[in-house]
């Protein structure tokens, strides 16, 4: 059966703190799902890396810092998913081929940021587009992509699907906005046109949707395709 990656969102595994009581329902739903498979999940770093980066960026700590910290709070948020899982990876992967080897062993192979620049997100379309992946979920604190963004503007509007090209040009709209919201960096949705691999992007507390998309192809988020 064709693996699935998840790109994990670090807003719902730690908005403010390790939020155990996810981490344990997540990989509690991850253990019964269809065994065939193979699960690729890339975590992203949430409350941990924030409080790093806010705390020394005033402080004038170069971009370069910052980020490797941020990659090193993934990875700790990685290392937590792994704990609960059975048949992973307990030692974090720090390049993608890496983790593209151990997906060879493990039923699930987890893993977090691999080098400056690069997002959690473009992270999980290269694993993606590495082991052969065609289904990205993308796991926010979000239920989709709308038009703008939902917990400040009452009249966002809810996309059901998208093609590559209208994600592309909506991200690029939203990242040169005031206080952009960006729901996926144009990065991985380039890599995910290049190798036609369909994204979720769905609101990552409701474990239903992982069924819902692994097991039927249909989302009650957005599909970009």
């Amino acid at each position: 059966m064709e693996p699935v990656v998840i790109s994990l969102g670090g807003s719902i595994v730690a908005p403010d703190g390790l939020n155990i009581e996810f981490i344990e329902r997540f990989c509690s739903k991850m253990k019964i799902m269809d065994s065939s498979r193979k699960y690729g999940i890339v975590v992203g770093g949430g409350s941990l890396a924030r409080s790093y980066i806010s705390s020394l960026r005033p402080r004038g700590v170069n971009d370069n810092i910052l980020d490797e910290i941020g990659i090193n709070a993934t990875r700790m948020n990685a290392l937590s998913i792994s704990a609960f899982l059975e048949d992973s990876n307990y030692k974090i992967p720090q390049t993608v081929n890496d983790a593209a080897e151990l997906s060879r062993i493990y039923r699930f192979t987890v893993m977090g940021g691999t080098e400056p620049g690069h997002t959690t997100d473009t992270v999980a379309t290269l694993l993606a587009e590495r082991i052969g992946s065609r289904i990205l979920i993308n796991a926010t604190s979000v239920d989709g992509v709308y038009s703008s963004d939902p917990r400040k503007d009452r009249s966002a509007r809810k996309f059901s699907s998208l093609t590559y090209d209208e994600a592309i040009g909506l991200a690029l709209k939203e990242s040169v906005g005031a206080g952009p919201n960006v729901f996926m960096d144009l990065t991985a949705l380039n890599i995910a046109k290049r190798s036609r691999i369909r994204i979720f992007v769905i609101n990552g507390k409701d474990l239903d949707e992982y069924d819902r998309v692994i097991h039927s192809g249909r989302t009650n988020g957005t599909m970009i395709a």
